[in-house]
């Protein structure tokens, strides 16, 4: 579990980025949906780009977007990372994978033990992430029930989402999962939306980190 990946999602405030940096998260992600709290603007500061610390891999969210718009807006902020968080086909995450970009394909929760549907992103998509089911599309502050992922049968690795707070490292960490790859935290760190406290950020890390 020493090898547990850290996203620190719905960033907004490049100074903010770089506080939480200083912790060395894996991926910060940024959110381009209109309708999300944590929405970086139709004309983001690029600086809230380039304030990611080197090593530490730029993720954009996105919901049911053109294509095309997720490859310009991708391309002009250098993010190699796309989290698809709404209905897009396996057919746009492979094309997405095609054009070099890690794809993320977002399910809620209630939807993990859906062989099928799985099945279809299977190979089109580089990771998964399952999250509380939400007419928001994330950013709930709300657990999904952690004990359905002993019944997931998919060798895909996947990202823990959905109201994870600092008390629950020790949780996290004792589930036995080899697909577990990465926790992805987010409103729950927060001391307004958008906003991370970076202490808070910075002792969940090193818990998740900690093998003791």
């Amino acid at each position: 579990m020493g090898n547990l990946k850290i996203k620190v999602c719905g960033m907004t405030d490049a100074e903010n980025v770089q506080a939480v940096c200083k912790h060395q998260p894996d991926y910060i992600g940024f959110i381009f949906y209109q309708k999300s709290v944590r929405y970086v603007g139709s004309e983001p500061d690029p600086e809230l780009f380039s304030a990611v610390h080197e090593g530490i891999r730029k993720t954009a969210v996105f919901v049911n977007e053109h294509y095309g718009k997720m490859i310009d807006i991708s391309d002009k902020y250098s993010i190699e990372v796309l989290q698809l968080h709404g209905m897009e086909s396996p057919e746009t995450c492979r094309t997405l994978r095609l054009h070099g970009k890690t794809v993320i394909k977002v399910f809620p929760g209630d939807q993990l033990e859906n062989r099928r549907l799985l099945s279809d992103y299977t190979g089109v998509a580089d990771f998964f992430l399952f999250d509380t089911p939400v007419i928001s599309h994330g950013g709930s502050g709300r657990k999904f029930d952690w004990s359905i992922l002993a019944r997931l049968r998919s060798d895909v690795d996947f990202f823990l989402s959905g109201g994870i707070t600092g008390a629950d490292a020790d949780m996290i960490k004792a589930i036995d999962l080899p697909s577990l790859y990465a926790v992805d935290i987010n409103s729950r760190f927060e001391t307004e939306p958008g906003i991370k406290d970076p202490d808070l950020v910075g002792k969940f890390i090193n818990e998740i980190r900690d093998d003791k």
